[in-house]
């Protein structure tokens, strides 16, 4: 066949190029057209988003707040209490902030507590790497400005301390980790103030419930469960202030000996009011914490970082390539 008797058959196919072409220009017309109106922010939870309210949300910001607790022994209250606390505070914040928040890592190295039932065991290498995938995976979608949460759970900074310098050296983007209790320290705020936030995170979570009434579990609520010996090497170390998760390994001597139940309330009314309370506290709190300030802080030292840092020193920075 010579090319006098192909050019029918090209002829034939150039309005079909044309009528794909055009088709699809209409279909991404009608998908630019629908995407126009966009829901609204239901919820600032990542994961209950739909694909077209992340999108539009990362065109306002890019900030997501990510809870790191964990799932241990602490008597009567509830095993995840360390990680709600978290959570609780990590909603606040992207209210704050106009971000998001997202669930993180619940299971969290515990620390003292492996014995405990209730207890689940991640090592801090473990926690880091799963955090690691999960802070990748958040860039690469968009979100650059990323902030771990903790709420007074003494190893939380082993995992998330770990894993935003190693994130950094790694990406050369500096992402946050806020351990609540440290913060509280350091901005002088007194227990007083935050002495009802363990319900006011439980309300905000819809858990209020797990939190248990005055006499759930009989007049034995926060004692030990059989006889439990001294440990006086432990207990001068503590005096002395040589202990804690950073410092020193040790194993608690009874499973009723962490997170013993702070006053409890008498009835579900007064737990619910207690909560309020508590979330009121949790507000003020982040109110208190200047969020607004510091995420464009955080936006400027990665600007800074890209603009200045990285092409100034270059391949002498560590990189992704030196964790192998």
């Amino acid at each position: 066949m010579d090319a006098t008797q192909e050019l029918p058959k090209r002829a034939h196919w150039k309005p079909t190029i044309a009528l794909a072409i055009g088709v699809s220009c209409c279909v991404l017309s009608m998908e630019n057209s629908a995407w126009s109106q966009v829901r609204k922010l239901q919820t600032r939870d990542a994961t209950r988003l739909s694909e077209v309210q992340v999108s539009d949300q990362l065109k306002r910001s890019d900030v997501v707040f990510i809870p790191v607790g964990s799932v241990e022994t602490n008597g009567v209250m509830p095993s995840d209490r360390d990680y709600v606390s978290a959570l609780g505070y990590a909603m606040a914040m992207a209210e704050e902030t106009g971000g998001l928040y997202m669930p993180g890592l619940v299971h969290s190295f515990p620390g003292t507590t492996v014995m405990g039932s209730s207890s689940v065991r991640m090592t801090p290498t473990q926690g880091a790497a799963f955090l690691k995938v999960v802070a990748r995976s958040l860039l690469r979608q968009g979100f650059r400005r990323q902030v771990l949460v903790s709420s007074g759970h003494g190893p939380a900074p082993l995992t998330a301390g770990t894993l935003v310098r190693e994130f950094f050296e790694e990406t050369h983007v500096p992402i946050l980790y806020i351990e609540m209790g440290d913060h509280l320290a350091k901005l002088g705020i007194p227990r007083e103030d935050v002495s009802k936030a363990v319900y006011g995170a439980h309300l905000m979570t819809g858990r209020i419930e797990d939190i248990p009434l005055l006499g759930d579990y009989g007049s034995k609520e926060s004692r030990a469960l059989g006889e439990v010996p001294e440990n006086p090497g432990l207990a001068t170390l503590t005096e002395l202030r040589y202990s804690g998760s950073l410092t020193l390994g040790s194993w608690i001597a009874d499973v009723m000996a962490h997170g013993r139940a702070p006053t409890l309330p008498a009835t579900a009314a007064e737990r619910e009011e207690w909560g309020r309370q508590g979330k009121e506290q949790i507000i003020g709190v982040v109110k208190r914490m200047r969020l607004p300030e510091a995420m464009e802080a955080l936006r400027q030292h990665d600007e800074f970082t890209q603009r200045f840092i990285v092409p100034k020193f270059g391949d002498k920075l560590p990189s992704a390539i030196d964790s192998f």
